[in-house]
């Protein structure tokens, strides 16, 4: 028989009880389950075990990874982002206290009052999300903003403003304060790059308000300390933080240019940072330690310091991996080919580097950091000349393939050998070859081996620009740029080989070289028929010619009918106008004045006589006029 819902042990309306000690039903079956008969002693000796555990686990804190935040990187997309690309400080003010309200929203750390009474919120020791460390950096941020508003405005006034300018010191004061805190929380949980960045943020900050209060001895250690960490983490960042970076050791040049005016110091901008003074025996023991730590490596004529034991065999094996690629510029390879012979060793490379900027980073800014600046810009310069061996490989493949075609304007061409494609390996090169000279210790003669290297490339990239053009059916602007390449070309000169590894390099671009003239001149006689074509379809009785001559008989034929010469025009040197200095006229001697200075002298003699004269006469004449009233009038 069904039971009843009170026999069921279910409550009114079908709930189920939460627990079913609740019903005195099923109590009696729960209590005599055999995993909870009591056991004597061993359970009370289990929950002392328990609590003991407890304990230790509440003392234990689990450790956390280290939070990371790209400091100078952030700041400088906010920077252009919120007004500071016009200096508009009073905008990017606002714009950090409206960040920071969002921050404290979002983290929940709020202040609030007690009882009619503010109440602040202490700042959380442990910081368990990597937002809570930009409230102290945008709260320096604000401040040192708010100061450089009071600055500006105080350039504009008329007239002193004592209060504005107490004002500005303050804020500069309080931005140094938060700036502190930003470095002590990234110290204890943050990882090394970002602590190096903090210190970096905090000199800055520093060295601005010691600069507004004319410490300027003090002020150039914090400002030379900031420019060289940055440098320093330039050197060992990416690409995109590495370029924010430079930006901000060149925004320190006119300060450290003030700085040295103040004290009387010549400024000198390539000049390096001062060290700090070291002992002698200390410098003689680091001196044993440069010489015990060479790896055999060189590195622009400079000896290159021993890296780690991982770090040194991979780089060996990057060495051997690209002794053992052998360039052919006679055999004709697809681009998918050289691209899989190149992928492996650059990714080691990559991988190399990368190993490398983590030792720096470990390391630290301190002391003399010219050995890790040389062993990373080694490991830079070969992964920058695989990268452009590669990509000089993919370009002469892809000139190679330009000679097929008589057309370049066809379907069949526009598949095999686009001369977008060619512009693009062009730019690639010219950004590598840029970097190169941009690395440690470029001398005068590498730079200009690198420019006529430079030049070749821009003549390549010319040419499929102009191909580009053909392409579009600009002809006009095709045949000028060909007619201008035609000239030019023959003016690069290429000197001696360079050292290893961009030695590697040299026959390649050799050979570019000596091919352009043959190509341009071809493609530029290919424009000249087309630009005639297109000059007879616009003349009148255009339809009359005979569409089967040959090209060298048209060609001919149109030469005589047209005169080539006015278009596309040659380029050619303009004389500037002259200078004119006239040379003459410190030799003309002045005009005798002496004579008409004399004659002026006598008649302003006559003049005064006269002039005495005649008021003599007239004081006769009132005196007489006045005794003629006496003795009586004409009535």
């Amino acid at each position: 028989r069904r039971p009843s819902r009170s026999q069921s042990g279910l409550r009114p309306h079908g709930r189920v009880p939460r627990c079913g000690f609740e019903n005195a039903r099923w109590r009696p079956a729960i209590e005599k389950m055999p995993e909870d008969e009591p056991i004597g002693d061993d359970n009370e000796a289990t929950a002392g075990e328990d609590a003991e555990v407890d304990a230790a686990l509440a003392e234990v804190q689990v450790p956390r990874k280290p939070h990371f935040l790209h400091v100078f990187g952030r700041l400088h997309s906010l920077h252009m982002a919120h007004g500071l690309r016009h200096n508009d400080h009073m905008r990017y003010r606002r714009f950090c206290t409206s960040r920071l309200r969002r921050l404290h929203i979002a983290l929940n750390f709020k202040q609030g009052t007690v009882k009619g009474k503010f109440k602040k919120v202490p700042f959380p020791t442990d910081v368990p999300d990597w937002r809570f460390l930009e409230i102290p950096l945008f709260r320096a941020e604000r401040s040192w903003a708010y100061a450089m508003q009071d600055k500006a405005d105080e350039a504009e006034s008329s007239v002193p403003n004592k209060q504005r300018r107490a004002h500005s010191k303050n804020m500069f004061k309080k931005a140094v304060k938060h700036a502190k805190l930003f470095e002590e929380l990234c110290k204890t949980h943050a990882d090394q790059r970002t602590q190096l960045e903090a210190e970096a943020y905090l000199a800055f900050i520093e060295g601005t308000n010691l600069m507004e209060r004319e410490q300027w001895e003090d002020a150039l250690k914090k400002v030379i300390r900031c420019r060289k960490v940055c440098d320093y983490l330039s050197m060992a960042s990416a690409p995109e933080e590495s370029a924010a970076l430079r930006a901000k050791a060149q925004e320190l040049q006119p300060a450290l240019r003030e700085c040295k005016y103040n004290l009387g110091l010549t400024y000198d901008p390539d000049a390096p940072d001062e060290e700090e003074s070291v002992p002698a025996a200390a410098q003689q023991q680091q001196q044993a330690n440069k010489t015990s730590d060479v790896s055999g490596l060189s590195y622009r004529g400079h000896q290159v310091m021993n890296p780690s034991g991982q770090t040194r065999s991979r780089l060996l094996k990057c060495l051997d991996m690209a002794g053992a690629i052998k360039i052919s510029l006679e055999v004709e390879e697809e681009s998918s080919v050289v691209i899989d012979r190149y992928s492996e060793l650059a990714s080691e490379f990559r991988g190399v580097l990368g190993e490398i900027h983590s030792d720096m980073i470990n390391a630290g800014a301190d002391g003399d950091t010219g050995d890790r600046r040389r062993l990373e810009a080694f490991a830079r310069e070969l992964t920058i000349s695989v990268n452009i061996e590669r990509n000089l490989v993919l370009l002469w493949a892809h000139l190679r393939k330009l000679r097929r075609f008589d057309r370049i304007s066809t379907n069949e061409a526009r598949k095999v050998c686009k001369p977008e494609d060619g512009m693009r390996f062009c730019d690639m090169l010219k950004e590598d070859f840029g970097t190169l000279q941009e690395l440690p210790d470029t001398t005068d003669a590498l730079t200009e081996a690198l420019s006529a290297y430079v030049t070749v490339v821009l003549n390549c990239r010319c040419l499929f620009l102009a191909l580009c053009y053909t392409t579009m059916g600009k002809v006009v602007e095709s045949a000028a740029l060909l007619d201008m390449l035609s000239q030019r070309i023959r003016d690069v000169s290429f000197q001696s080989p360079l050292h290893d590894p961009l030695s590697r390099l040299h026959p390649i671009l050799e050979q570019l070289q000596e091919s352009l003239p043959t190509l341009v001149a071809q493609w530029r006689s290919r424009g000249l028929v087309d630009l005639m074509q297109k000059q007879q379809k616009a003349q009148p009785g255009a339809e009359t010619a005979e569409p089967a001559q040959p090209k060298e008989e048209l060609v001919l034929s149109k030469r005589q009918a047209v005169d080539f010469a006015e278009f596309p025009p040659k380029f050619r040197d303009i004389q500037c106008k002259p200078l004119l200095y006239d040379l003459a006229f410190p030799t003309i001697a002045p005009p005798d004045i002496d004579k008409v200075l004399n004659r002026d002298a006598d008649g302003g003699e006559g003049e005064q006589k006269a002039g005495f004269l005649g008021r003599v006469a007239g004081a006769a004449g009132g005196l007489g006029s006045r005794f003629s009233g006496l003795w009586g009038g004409r009535k």
